[in-house]
């Protein structure tokens, strides 16, 4: 069982959804939470930072290796390893997908009474597509589908 949070970016303006993989890492290990508008490019920390499409995540890694030990995981993390592998990352492939899914749901609700199988396929197809053009932009979670 995974986790869910909402987090807003230091700036206020956006917020984005996240998950913790395995439940192995709390919130507090993300320390900072930077939007496209309010990202540090000057001060980005690869040690502590990873950025995707604008978008960058510091976290404690001190704190995240410790709750590995306590778990008995025993590996060197990076925040590549914490994000890519879904540790403390988007729920999703980027930070809005949670709402967009929500949407997609609700905006395809009306086919459920009418045609199951029409929106399931609905659902799929526009999902798909909505992956496609992640891909594209560079998100990376969704490199990974």
């Amino acid at each position: 069982m995974c986790m869910m949070e909402s987090r807003r970016c230091v700036c206020g303006r956006q917020a984005a959804h996240l998950n913790f993989r395995d439940n192995i890492l709390v919130s507090e290990i993300l320390v900072n939470l930077f939007c496209p508008e309010c990202s540090p490019p000057a001060n980005f920390d690869p040690k502590t930072m990873v950025t995707d499409c604008g978008w960058v995540m510091e976290y404690d890694m001190e704190g995240a290796q410790t709750f590995f030990r306590q778990k008995h995981l025993n590996r060197a993390l990076t925040p590549e390893i914490i994000f890519d592998e879904g540790y403390l990352t988007w729920q999703g492939f980027s930070p809005k997908d949670h709402e967009i899914r929500a949407e997609l749901h609700q905006r395809l609700a009306p086919l459920i009474q009418e045609d199951m199988k029409q929106f399931l396929q609905s659902l799929k197809d526009e999902w798909l597509a909505h992956v496609e053009r992640l891909k594209a932009a560079g998100w990376r979670r969704a490199q990974q589908a």
